[in-house]
């Protein structure tokens, strides 16, 4: 609060370039048609918060994260990676990076920045909640959307994006719609009223298909459900996670993909059985036969896909790791590895 007794509160600029940034997270991947993936959601709220840094840059750059330099040092690491180890696959690694340098980190300066003035915090997750539901409400009448796997296992995503990233997305959003309807200040008719919306992203959510996001879903009930300071009684908080506990439990007996591909984890089936079972081991090997230096970013893939889902590389398809610890000790090894985590 001292940091910012000479500070000014973030104009209607910066405000709503910040509400507009966290409702696009979930149409990243929108684009003009016949702009080569170049003009979109993502290049216009560049420009929203270009404008709003030059209208107050003290209100959007004045602190700097510590993680920010983290970061940014990874970054470096991958980039010095990919120069020495892959360069015939920068086509694969550099646009991934450049993302992260042009747009990721600018982004989370000033988020980190404008989230310093309480006002904004509630307003933000507001954004965020009306954003999926728009896109789950798309995802649900079948606008954008596009199957995963030629629809095998029933899953799907929307406008370009991965469906286990869609799912993440989804699963923020419901825990966030779950916190604000059970803080203390909410009235019991709004309470109701959120109800619709989380069954909306709930659907979303499970036409994903992801049990990642299952997960989290389930990890972020069960975190508000100890969050007594913030949420009243314990009896109040029982009574609000089981209805909206009824509500999800409906979700997914009518849209049952995640749960039926928690059962494919035993299935002897080759193409149904958990890939990333047989890629963890593969993996761990190939970080051990190069803990130094790593592979490079991607230089792993062919060679996870040939050893852990051959089928794969008969559609000229290469897996990623679908391992976040792995992946870094994989491609950077253990710099990358301390980098990135700390």
């Amino acid at each position: 609060a001292r940091l910012l007794t000479d500070v000014s509160a973030p104009n209607v600029l910066v405000r709503w370039a910040f509400y507009l940034s966290v409702f696009a997270i979930p149409f990243a991947r929108l684009y003009v048609p016949g702009t080569g993936d170049r003009v979109g959601v993502t290049r216009l709220i560049q420009a929203l918060i270009v404008w709003a840094v030059l209208s107050q840059p003290r209100v959007c750059l004045r602190l700097v994260p510590v993680a920010l330099f983290w970061f940014l040092a990874y970054c470096g690491v991958r980039i010095l990676g990919g120069l020495w180890f892959t360069p015939e696959l920068s086509e694969l690694w550099w646009p991934s990076t450049f993302e992260w340098l042009q747009f990721s980190l600018p982004w989370v300066w000033v988020m980190f920045n404008v989230l310093q003035f309480p006002k904004t915090r509630r307003g933000g997750l507001w954004a965020l909640v009306w954003g999926c539901s728009l896109c789950a409400l798309f995802h649900v009448a079948g606008i954008g959307v596009e199957e995963v796997d030629r629809g095998i296992e029933g899953r799907s995503s929307v406008f370009g994006e991965n469906a286990n990233v869609v799912g993440a997305t989804y699963a923020t959003a419901g825990i966030v719609l779950i916190g604000l309807g059970m803080l203390r200040d909410v009235k019991p008719s709004h309470r109701f009223g959120l109800l619709p919306l989380i069954g909306i992203v709930g659907v979303g959510l499970a036409k994903t298909g992801s049990r990642t996001a299952g997960l989290i879903l389930v990890m972020g009930i069960l975190i508000l459900l100890f969050q007594g300071r913030s949420f009243g009684s314990r009896t109040r908080r029982f009574a609000s996670l089981l209805l909206i506990g009824a509500v999800l439990a409906g979700v997914m007996w009518q849209v049952p993909t995640v749960m039926k591909r928690f059962q494919n984890v035993n299935s002897s089936n080759l193409h149904q059985q958990e890939g990333r079972v047989r890629m963890m081991p593969v993996l761990w090997e190939m970080f051990l036969r190069s803990p130094i230096y790593g592979t490079g970013p991607d230089g792993y893939q062919f060679e996870l896909t040939r050893r852990a889902m051959p089928y794969l590389l008969q559609e000229e398809r290469t897996i990623a790791a679908h391992n976040l610890v792995l992946l870094l000790l994989v491609e950077s090894c253990l710099i990358g590895f301390l980098l990135f985590s700390t």
